[in-house]
């Protein structure tokens, strides 16, 4: 049953991390004149998880490019704080946990699997007019006729 993709937002982080945190990732190592650099992080993410999606051959899109399905909303947060932290982790400051570290592994195994067209994701309610990749085929199977080697066919050579 197709439902409603959602958009990722900056809001939505304070939910995943603590907020000193994501208030941290908005503001700091920013140059002169640097707008906040999660709006643009959360736009990267949400095109990777839309494009192992659309990889996968299963599942339209929705036609709305802000949005993924709210199955993968949890994912999409943590892949957005993995990014911004690593953009601030000069000197290993703040070095992922081993518990992060083995999440980022799973995280990107589940995607793999998305893509592979393993795992199916529910249905936009507003796909997209025309898909952004054709959907999977299997690889044709081609067959040559048999040869007969016989001596009677090899008489002479």
């Amino acid at each position: 049953m197709p439902i409603t993709w959602i958009p990722l937002t900056v809001a939505q982080l304070d939910t995943a991390k603590a907020a000193a945190l994501v208030d941290a990732l908005q503001t700091a190592a920013l140059a002169d004149g640097q707008a906040d650099p999660l709006p643009e992080i959360i736009g990267n993410v949400v095109a990777r998880i839309r494009m192992e999606i659309a990889a996968g051959g299963r599942t339209v899109l929705a036609a709305d490019t802000t949005t993924i399905p709210p199955s993968l909303k949890s994912l999409g947060l943590r892949m957005v704080l993995r990014e911004g932290q690593s953009r601030l982790n000069v000197g290993g400051a703040l070095e992922l946990s081993d518990q992060e570290k083995e999440e980022w592994r799973q995280d990107v195994r589940l995607l793999e699997r998305i893509a592979k067209g393993e795992i199916t994701v529910e249905s936009s309610d507003a796909p997209e007019a025309t898909p952004t990749v054709q959907s999977k085929t299997t690889t044709p199977l081609i067959t040559a006729r048999d040869r007969q080697w016989t001596r009677a066919n090899q008489d002479g050579v």
